[in-house]
Formats: C-alpha cells, structure tokens, sequence
C-alpha cells in the first residue's frame, strides 16, 4: 500500500495488517519516506492503540535490519519496557542488576531519554557503564560479566534514523512500544513495563506472535511504566502464545505498599545515579523495595523460580550480600577496558 492511502487509513481508524505494517516500516528503514512522512505516520498511529500484528509487523523489521547479537543462552532475559509512566527512578535497570546478580543472564535494550528526564543508557553512562556499539564486543561483555546493555541506536541503524524526528515530535509514538519488541539479542523472557493499560494485551500478543517463550507486560494502576511498588499492578502475561490477564499486588512479594517518595527520580543525572546505587545496594531502604517486584519477576523468569515469595526473598539476599553492587561494579570494569 502507497503512502498516502495508508495514511487515510490510519486517520480514518482503521488498522494495518501485519505485512502491510512491515511494508511501512521497510520504507522508513530504507529512506523511502521523507521526514514529513515519517512524522505524520508516527501521528497518526497515536489516534488509537496499535494492534498486536501491526506491533508485530513493524518489530519483525526492525528485527531483521538490526545488528544481531547472538547470545546463545538459554533463560536470557530482558527488562525493557515503554518508558512514559509517572515520573520515577530508573527501576527497570536497577532490577536488571539485581536479577543478573542473582544469576539471571540479562541482555537489557535500552535507550537514551526521550520523552523522560534519564533514560536507562543516561543513568548507566552517569554511573560509568560504557555504551558498547560492536556485537562481538559486547558478546565479550556478557560472556565476562552475564549481562550486556543493548543502547538501541547502536544496534537499530532504523531507530538512529527516527531517534531526531521522535525528538521534534515531543511525544510519545509506537517507537516506544517497539523497542521492547526489538532486543536484537531476541531475549524470549521478559519483563516489559507500559504506560497505558491499553497496551497490556496488544503488547502480550505481539510478543506471542514474535515467539516469546514468557513474558510478563505490566502497568501499575497508580500509572508507573512497571510492577508498581505501592499500587495494583495490572498484567497481561504471555506464555508460549497464551495470554492471560491478572492483577499483582504489593504483598505478593512480600512487601506493603512503599512511599509515594520512594519512586521519585533524580533531578540530576548524578543524583539518578545515586539512587539506582540506594536501590541495589541498601536492602533496607524504600527504593530497594520499589525495585523488588520487578527484580523478582525477572528473577522468576529466567530462574524458572514459581512462587513470587520466593524470587522475592532471593532478590532480597542478592542485595543484602552485597552482590548486585558488585555487578554493577563488575560491569563498569569490563566496558571500560580498552
């Protein structure tokens, strides 16, 4: 489908199939369409939430186009998520860390910030992570230390391309939804937070149709992009193509609803820094406990632990030991060296 009635479609509400969606997005990637084009595509998908074979279409584009990573783990998970919550504190890498400590293999796709105050490759650049850009070397970087950082403009020539136009833009677009759809180490575990709940199920099938093995997509009901710490958690959760929707809540891990404060992010990226080190290190603070639930999601996936009680109280230990700052320790050593 050309362009132009593609666009009408879009605007009038209708939605694209999964290879007319592909199509789109092989144009994009090819510099077919003009900066104009690109933006007004990207607007007019927000006038309703994308479909799961829309999602799907454009992600197995930008999945073929990307740098690939071949990590050949079994149990590799990711934690990427949306972004676009309510304002807070880096958790879904605070909780890559811990997970990873506590023998997860990770492989988390992030981006710089776009739409927020410090995106997960800014606050891990604060903290002294190096952005790897070469598959081979950050193969070395995994097989050293169980977990790489996937900085999406290096491995997506196509999201490099749109990062600019998403910049101008000022809002969120499905460029969102779709890098966590697009690990280039195509991770089949995850744990993917979404700042609309009418994300939750197109995401879940999405995934399914991409192949994950189990995924759980969440939306905390207090508007947090993640498992929230002190609120209902809405979920989505796909296993092997099936997707079941449910509620989590704070005391299925173990913990009672945390401080609004606990969530807050730095207004700095040294201070963003900072409290992702709090949260990792200090078992006892409040943001160690905003991070548990997402940590023990991961955990519980690449783990294959069942009970969340119990991927809980492992993250708990991970931290208490003194093991996930050692980690992220480990990491900065490793992408540093030269």
């Amino acid at each position: 489908m050309e362009f132009g009635p593609t666009l009408t479609a879009l605007l009038s509400g209708d939605a694209l199939t999964f290879d007319e969606a592909a199509e789109q997005m092989r144009r994009i990637a090819d510099s077919e369409l003009s900066e104009a084009q690109v933006g007004a595509l990207l607007t007019a998908l927000r006038s309703r939430p994308c479909a799961a074979e829309e999602l799907a279409g454009f992600a197995s584009v930008l999945r073929q186009r990307s740098l690939s990573l071949d990590l050949a783990t079994p149990g590799l998970v990711d934690t990427c998520g949306t972004g676009g919550g309510i304002p807070s504190f880096n958790i879904s890498t605070a909780a890559a860390m811990i997970a990873c400590a506590a023998g997860v293999p990770l492989a988390k796709h992030g981006n710089r910030s776009v739409t927020s105050s410090c995106g997960s490759a800014d606050v891990l650049e604060a903290l002294g992570v190096g952005l790897i850009a070469e598959p081979e070397e950050l193969t070395h970087v995994f097989e050293q230390t169980g977990m790489a950082f996937l900085f999406a403009p290096h491995l997506h020539p196509t999201m490099k391309l749109v990062g600019p136009i998403r910049k101008q833009l000022g809002i969120r677009t499905v460029f969102n939804q779709l890098g966590p759809l697009v690990n280039p180490a195509l991770a089949r575990f995850q744990v993917l937070g979404v700042y609309d709940p009418q994300f939750l199920r197109p995401m879940a099938e999405a995934l399914g149709i991409l192949n994950a093995q189990e995924a759980w997509v969440v939306h905390g009901q207090d508007g947090l992009d993640e498992v929230s710490p002190r609120a209902r958690t809405s979920y989505a959760r796909v296993v092997e193509g099936r997707v079941v929707e449910g509620e989590l809540l704070p005391q299925d891990f173990g913990i009672e609803p945390v401080p609004e404060s606990a969530l807050a992010p730095g207004e700095t990226l040294a201070q963003s820094a900072a409290i992702l080190r709090e949260a990792i290190s200090d078992a006892n603070s409040d943001r160690f406990r905003a991070v548990l639930p997402s940590a023990a999601l991961a955990i519980s996936l690449g783990k294959q632990i069942g009970g969340l009680l119990d991927a809980s109280e492992l993250a708990e230990e991970t931290v208490r030991s003194g093991r996930a700052s050692a980690k992220l320790d480990h990491l900065i050593e490793v992408t540093r060296q030269p």
